[in-house]
């Protein structure tokens, strides 16, 4: 049941057409299942609920009560009885519902659900899991090395964004989602706080919490160095996307089936005079924003010409295809390119000066790099 789900919800009476959207994002916690709901309207005023779940995991079919909040946005406190907040919004007292109760069953990658709130109303909904593919379902164009320096030294500097995939089947996808965690704000007031008390007397540099831009450095040097994070690894340089692909992409067998590894192009200059960015690491809207962090402490961000991307969503190339639609515009491509042609690829970036050691600076870079090259 972790993970992340999305669906759409019908309230009673009116069963033809839905009337919200929801997203639900649940952790797996010791014997519990816990995270939230959020519900989106589809006609105004837009005010987003949230209603806190808890379950034990042995429980299936399950029920749950809870509250009914009302999302405030970005400001503290988030999370507002919604009366007070409607009232406030239309200037005169509003009934809400405050209390919900919920029944539900789950199986493999859908979930049913329905609900009545203490004033009496009541609805339905069925949501689907994210993430259940672990093949990419982005249609790639197939090119050599050759024409692949071709293709990507045309761009102008900083207008696109690259990342390299040991494997062209592996989807977009961060790693804090493939570990079966969807809560961020559970994310943002327990692990970021853990870590940074674990960490900090080890930074040569102090780093302040309470800034937007410090807490995107941790979260970004956490990412460095393999704690998962909801964001994902880009890079301004097609090379260096094109060397993290062929880094680990394994040997190209005789006679066997030829494998790819893959090279996404992001049109970041389109997508960020287009897409609003939402800069903030636990949001209830699906959300993906491109962003570059302060490199305090993180070596590696300035020689991989890194940028992230950070996102709520489970399946980032759903959501990209989705907002290409509803936008009329293009915004992610691929490019795969045989494994074959890696020793050719690497030779080749090594050249440019792209290697493991100047992308990793310190000890362990430079011996992965001597190794390579004394043990190929």
């Amino acid at each position: 049941m972790n993970g992340q789900w999305l669906g759409v919800k019908h309230m009673n009476p009116g069963l033809v057409q839905r009337d919200s959207n929801l997203v639900i994002n649940i952790d797996k916690l010791n014997h519990f299942y816990r995270g939230a709901i959020f519900d989106w309207p589809l006609d105004p005023p837009h005010i987003c609920a949230f209603i806190p779940l808890q379950v034990p995991i042995d429980l299936n079919p399950f029920t749950f009560e809870s509250r009914v909040y009302a999302f405030a946005g970005p400001n503290e406190p988030q999370f507002v009885d919604g009366s007070e907040y409607f009232g406030k919004l239309t200037g005169k007292p509003v009934s809400v519902p405050r209390r919900v109760y919920v029944e539900g069953d789950w199986c493999g990658d859908r979930m049913r659900l329905s609900y009545t709130t203490d004033l009496g109303t009541g609805g339905h909904a069925v949501v689907e899991r994210m993430g259940k593919n672990p093949k990419s379902d982005l249609v790639a164009r197939r090119i050599t090395w050759e024409e692949a320096k071709n293709v990507f030294g045309h761009a102008p500097y900083r207008t696109c964004a690259y990342r390299g995939h040991a494997n062209s089947e592996w989807p977009l996808r961060s790693l804090y989602h493939r570990e079966g965690r969807a809560d961020l704000y559970r994310y943002n007031a327990e692990d970021m706080r853990l870590l940074y008390n674990r960490l900090s007397g080890s930074l040569p540099q102090p780093m302040n919490m309470l800034d937007n831009d410090s807490r995107g450095g941790f979260l970004h040097l956490l990412q460095h160095h393999g704690y998962p994070t909801p964001l994902l690894d880009w890079s301004y340089s097609p090379y260096v996307a094109a060397f993290f692909a062929f880094r680990h992409c394994g040997v190209a067998q005789d006679g066997a089936e030829e494998r790819y590894v893959r090279i996404f192009k992001f049109d970041m200059e389109t997508y960020l005079t287009t897409v609003e960015p939402i800069s903030l690491l636990a949001t209830p809207r699906s959300n993906l924003t491109f962003m570059e962090f302060p490199t305090q402490n993180n070596p590696r961000a300035v020689p991989q010409h890194a940028l992230s991307a950070l996102t709520s969503v489970d399946d980032i190339e759903r959501y990209i295809k989705l907002r290409e639609g509803f936008f009329g515009k293009a915004f992610l491509e691929a490019f795969d390119i045989p494994i074959s042609e890696a020793s050719k690829a690497l030779s080749d970036l090594r050249s440019m000066g792209i290697t493991v050691g100047s992308l990793f600076p310190g000890i362990d870079g430079a011996c992965e790099e001597m190794r390579s090259v004394r043990f190929p």
